[in-house]
């Protein structure tokens, strides 16, 4: 049984541009944390570092140490620091706690040739130690003084701490009174964390602290803010107009949630009056023009200037409101938006009030919690009749895009541009989670991949044809009235070319074995 979109959606980009979803060979078993580096998309793949340049995909080989391959895992996502790939890599002895004192936890940094590998001391016993997030979770790192810093875990994880990393050497913060055993120990980045001023702030807890507070980390040690137990913090820290603000439950007068404004010099948090602001998040919030964009409530948008609050109210009160990150385009304010009949909208704020953008069927879930500006549309997942989607919305509409086969399709995950594509994990009919892409990469059919093996990509200031089996023999490009203006021979694997004009175009690829591929163009 085929794939059926969704019946609005019509493929209109695919009839005219002839753009779609294609999945990346080579690609099965992607972990879904891709990030752009030198030039290619690295990824892990089976847990073992990928690169992808445009046209094929290599394996890089596994870390060593100590001049031996390391039996292990790569695990979580990737960040760039000091102009180098960094990535955690593990090694588990498996049996339970009598090995436990076996394991090991390394960070590997690769520059593009060769790769360095740098045991963390501290992981010893660790089911955890360094763990790299993304997406703004509690264990994505961040950059802070020319310092790059991690979360750590120990003790099965119950317990965290924060690591420094130099680039030479991995080094383990201690936590407030050298504590490093309290169950209540725990350091969270990402959307809790800020480099504001090159001082590094982050949610942080110990045994001396009854709720979840904020400390800040001053070169040598980890100072605890405003020592007083009655503020709770609950991320989405931010800078507005060169002043730190956090989100926090003030417990003594003023009590409520509400922003709280920090005096650096004083050590104190002062409650700005607010609007309630229960807590709904720790999302840092997106600060536009002066403004920072915070959800609040039950799920609202709240606009705050640096001196007042001022809370949008929902479409319906039944609505959940407000679902997911918010992000800028076209200079309005866009976020997923959840309403009383538990379909996903895409909310709009322009400066006023909230508005939705209708989902092509009222009988589909609606779109994904991911939302990525790319080549002057917004991209995001589409869940229809359980299928997820790759979705794009132009500022007028929504159109669905059709999958390549009859799987799960694009799960909701970070998306990741490299040239003029943009690429997701994508679960085929197989279960297998697979890179995809979608973009300037142009095929006529899915049998000009399986088939032909030709593909078109947008390169520079013109496009390159790619044939990964046959040589290209013979390259004919016509406009849109049939016009030629292109007629090349080539004796090439790669025919790289230029148009000079604007338009759609069609792209005739003859290979050495006599077979002919027609593709299409948007220049």
């Amino acid at each position: 049984m085929k794939n059926k979109l969704p019946f609005l959606s019509l493929m209109l980009s695919l009839g005219l541009l002839g753009q779609s979803v294609v999945v990346v060979p080579g690609t099965g078993n992607y972990d879904l944390n891709g990030i752009v580096y030198n030039n290619s998309l690295f990824f892990s793949k089976s847990f073992k570092l990928s690169k992808f340049d445009g046209v094929s995909v290599t394996a890089i080989p596994v870390p060593e140490y100590n001049s031996q391959p390391i039996v292990g895992n790569l695990t979580g996502n990737m960040i760039i620091y000091n102009n180098k790939l960094c990535y955690n890599y593990d090694y588990k002895a498996g049996g339970g706690p009598t090995n436990e004192s076996q394991n090991k936890d390394f960070l590997v940094t690769y520059d593009g040739l060769s790769q360095t590998t740098f045991l963390n001391p501290e992981a010893v016993y660790s089911s955890g130690g360094i763990f790299i997030g993304d997406n703004g979770s509690e264990n994505a790192p961040i950059i802070s003084n020319g310092k790059l810093f991690l979360k750590g875990a120990y003790y099965s994880g119950v317990n965290s701490n924060l690591f420094l990393f130099d680039g030479q050497v991995i080094k383990k913060i201690n936590n407030v009174s050298n504590q490093s055993d309290q169950a209540t120990g725990q350091v969270k980045l990402g959307d809790w964390a800020l480099d504001y001023n090159n001082e590094l702030y982050f949610g942080y807890q110990d045994s001396n602290m009854t709720w979840p507070g904020i400390a800040k980390f001053n070169g040598t040690s980890i100072v605890r803010l405003n020592t007083d137990n009655n503020k709770e913090y609950w991320g989405s820290i931010f800078s507005l107009n060169n002043q730190l603000y956090f989100k926090i439950n003030f417990m003594s007068a003023p009590s409520g949630y509400g922003i709280g404004s920090y005096d650096a010099s004083a050590n104190t948090i002062s409650k700005i009056p607010t609007p309630v602001l229960l807590y709904s998040g720790a999302q840092k919030p997106l600060v536009y023009n002066s403004q920072a964009f915070i959800t609040v409530g039950d799920v609202k948008l709240s606009v705050f200037d640096g001196v007042t609050v001022n809370q949008v109210a929902n479409i319906t009160t039944n609505d959940r409101g407000i679902v997911g990150r918010r992000v800028l385009f076209a200079n309005d304010i866009y976020f997923p938006y959840l309403d009383s009949n538990n379909k996903y909208l895409l909310g709009k704020y322009s400066g006023t009030g909230i508005s939705l953008i209708p989902n092509p069927s009222t009988a589909d879930q609606g779109i994904g919690r991911s939302l990525i500006e790319f080549n002057g549309n917004m991209f995001f997942t589409y869940t229809s009749g359980g299928i997820n989607y790759l979705a794009k919305y132009n500022g007028q509409n929504i159109t669905v895009m059709p999958n390549p086969d009859n799987g799960q399709g694009v799960q909701d995950s970070e998306f990741v541009v490299y040239g003029n594509d943009i690429y997701f994990p994508y679960k085929n009919a197989a279960g297998i989670i697979n890179m995809a892409k979608y973009g300037t990469t142009v095929l006529s059919t899915k049998e000009t991949v399986k088939d032909v093996g030709v593909s078109i990509f947008k390169d520079n200031n013109g496009f390159s044809v790619v044939s990964k089996i046959e040589k290209i023999t013979k390259i004919e490009v016509l406009d849109a009235s049939g016009r030629e203006i292109l007629n090349g021979k080539a004796n090439t694997q790669k025919y790289s070319f230029e148009i000079g004009t604007h338009g759609v175009f069609i792209v005739n690829v003859t290979l050495e074995n006599g077979k002919v591929s027609t593709l299409k163009v948007r220049n």
